[in-house]
């Protein structure tokens, strides 16, 4: 049986010197932050131990496991809490995928605040560590669409001792040897990828050329674009290479931002995706974690992402270096999955946050050195971005000739517009690597709306649709592509909504799920959100805002659909665009009625009022919404 980390006293057999403390079950699989921190804590020389999803209004839940020699470390898991709780409508999920038969736990909203209150309560003088995304990406003033409002620092809410942000490995080993040395918290202050809260008697770094100050939480509450000179600070500053310390204010009190921990070397990388994970959930739990069965057939090639789409967090967290594994570290993995049970010779996913990616990276050491870019793609690739794909291709074709592996599929997403430059490349997807059909996001049509997205012309996309389907057809396969639209994202109107619709029918493209914008904290798009304004450029941006708007627009891309057309009538009807309804070759849905989802109707001969909210119409909306963000979790999953 392999081996887990402890979860009991009874596993631990002693005093641990470090407990993490998750918001998701324990799956000891490098997929999982928890699981891939532990395991190179443990691999450092420490033993770690994993409180799991533990009662979050129970004190003596967090003494499971005994005081912690050194640290608890705080994570909410693989996902925000507030993204993995609710809907994009602010709707409860009826699923949980990082829980035991998906069944919703009981983990409090932001619950990486609550539970490091609890640990604080369980043993008071023991130093929290706060990290993973929930806490990354809260670290400095954000905007929180669940309670439309800005909030401070999740250290200040959390009163934790230190947040490790990004991709945490680095940092965490530092803090334990630091701790184990007796410096304490404050002697692990200086540390790269670590965020601190002073006291209020406590005297912040002083502004230099190495030191930048940020708008106050007060001043971002009284001037909303001066939120718009957080974010656009916040992303000129992530490049580990040339980032520099932060300090912003909250009352009385700092919170300083170290620049950002560099990227592991591959070497790293090697190692930690090859430490003796059990790549299974702990035997505790009786009911299988969806999470896991989604990627248990899955290996991860690399991390980050250069493309710094406004709406995906990816590059404030993970960065917009792309760190791969090498070659042989993966091959290496495959090997070993061969002898695991269950394995039945198919790899369901070889790749990461973008597949396509693997050893892409600057090719100007110098160049990035300095560079502020938030995106290496946008709004024009750049010269010194590297786009060989010989390296995944030659990846692809040893791993899907080894003995006793049947077939190697490509499930995580590809960037289009770089796979349009490689025909070979595209040939070889086509013919190798898709499981049945290939799911790509081009978000949108319209420019106006991807350039506020920071993505390429829906012309990339034309020219790789294009190819695939030939490269398809020319190896004698049946494939389909799938293809992800976002509604409701800063930029995007009526007019673009429309254009988006026009296109998928000129290009018979009827994809089953939409992710509607969600507003998650620290991206580019959330502060134009809040804003109304670009935080990068300063212009004007269109918002839909009003519940309304957002159903509009989502009931816009299900046109095909003879359930949604009242809804699109609707609002076809309230945008003053009428000349859509109708039985040409230019309009969207044929004349009828119109209602939108929100409203009350008459229903059948009985006259009974209802509302169109309850039943089957909107049962069915949600399930739409949920599906529509798996992407965006299994991306998330990768983010350590």
């Amino acid at each position: 049986m392999p081996r887990f980390l402890p979860m009991t006293p009874e596993e631990a057999g002693g005093q641990l010197d470090i407990i993490l403390v998750t918001g998701d079950a324990y799956v000891d699989h490098p997929s999982w932050g928890v699981a891939a921190i532990g395991r190179w804590l443990e691999a450092h020389g420490y033993s770690v131990g994993i409180l799991a999803q533990p009662q979050h209004d129970d004190t003596e839940a967090f003494r499971a496991l005994g005081e912690p020699r050194l640290f608890f470390g705080v994570t909410a898991g693989n996902m925000d809490t507030m993204v993995n709780k609710y809907t994009a409508s602010k709707r409860l999920r009826n699923n949980d995928a990082y829980s035991p038969g998906g069944e919703v736990p009981e983990r409090p909203d932001r619950c990486t605040i609550g539970y490091t209150a609890r640990c604080r309560a369980a043993y008071k003088g023991v130093p929290v560590v706060i990290g993973g995304v929930e806490a990354s990406l809260r670290r400095l003033v954000h905007f929180d669409f669940w309670s439309n409002k800005l909030r401070g620092s999740i250290l200040l809410d959390s009163k934790a001792d230190l947040c490790v942000f990004g991709m945490g490995e680095l940092q965490i080993v530092e803090i334990a040897k630091r701790l184990d040395a007796g410096l304490g918290p404050e002697g692990c202050r200086d540390i790269p990828g670590v965020a601190y809260a002073l006291g209020a008697k406590d005297e912040p770094p002083a502004e230099s050329e190495d030191v930048v100050y940020l708008p106050s939480l007060e001043a971002c509450r009284a001037d909303r674009l001066a939120f718009n000179t957080v974010t656009k600070v916040m992303y000129r500053e992530s490049n580990p290479h040339c980032g520099r310390t932060i300090v912003q204010g909250h009352g009385n009190r700092w919170v300083v931002q170290n620049p950002p921990a560099r990227p592991l070397t591959t070497e790293e990388m090697d190692r930690l995706h090859e430490l003796p994970y059990a790549f299974a959930q702990h035997p505790c739990y009786r009911q299988p974690i969806p999470a896991l069965q989604s990627v248990a057939g899955s290996i991860t090639v690399n991390r980050g992402c250069s493309g710094g789409c406004a709406f995906c967090a990816l590059t404030i967290h993970q960065g917009k270096d792309v760190t791969s594994r090498s070659s042989e570290s993966v091959l290496k993995e495959l090997d070993q999955m061969r002898s695991r049970p269950g394995f039945n010779g198919i790899v369901t996913d070889l790749g990461g946050p973008t597949a396509n990616m693997f050893h892409m990276a600057c090719t100007s050491e110098e160049a990035n050195k300095v560079c502020r870019r938030v995106s290496c793609l946008h709004p024009k690739r750049c010269v010194h971005y590297g786009t060989d794909h010989k390296p995944y291709i030659d990846l692809l074709r040893r791993a899907r000739t080894m003995e006793g592996v049947r077939k190697v599929y490509v499930n995580s997403g590809i960037r289009y517009d770089l796979a349009s430059l490689d025909d070979e490349f595209v040939e070889e997807l086509a013919t190798h690597h898709t499981m049945g059909q290939l799911s790509v996001a081009p978000e949108h049509a319209s420019d106006n709306a991807l350039k506020q997205m920071k993505k390429p012309a829906i012309g990339y996309f034309t020219s790789f649709l294009d190819r695939f389907k030939n490269a398809a057809s020319e190896a004698g396969q049946k494939l389909y592509v799938v293809p992800y639209f976002q509604c409701a994202h800063p930029g995007i109107g009526p007019d673009e909504c429309i254009e988006l619709a026009l296109y998928m029918k000129e290009q018979r493209l009827r994809p089953r799920q939409v992710q509607m914008f969600m507003p998650t904290p620290a991206t580019i798009a959330t502060a134009a959100f809040y804003t109304e304004r670009d935080p990068l450029t300063g212009k004007p941006v269109t918002i839909a805002k009003d519940p309304k708007e957002r159903s509009r627009q989502r009931a816009l891309l299900f046109y095909w659909k003879k359930e949604e057309w009242p809804h699109v009538r609707e609002a076809l009807i309230a945008w003053g665009r009428e000349e859509y309804i109708g039985r040409g070759p230019g309009t969207l849905v044929p004349p009828g009625p119109a209602y939108g989802a929100w409203s009350k109707k008459r229903g059948g001969k009985s006259g009974v009022r209802f509302d169109t909210h309850m039943g089957m119409r909107v049962e069915r909306a949600s399930r739409d919404e949920e599906s529509a963000e798996t992407w965006e979790a299994v991306a998330e999953r990768r983010t350590g």
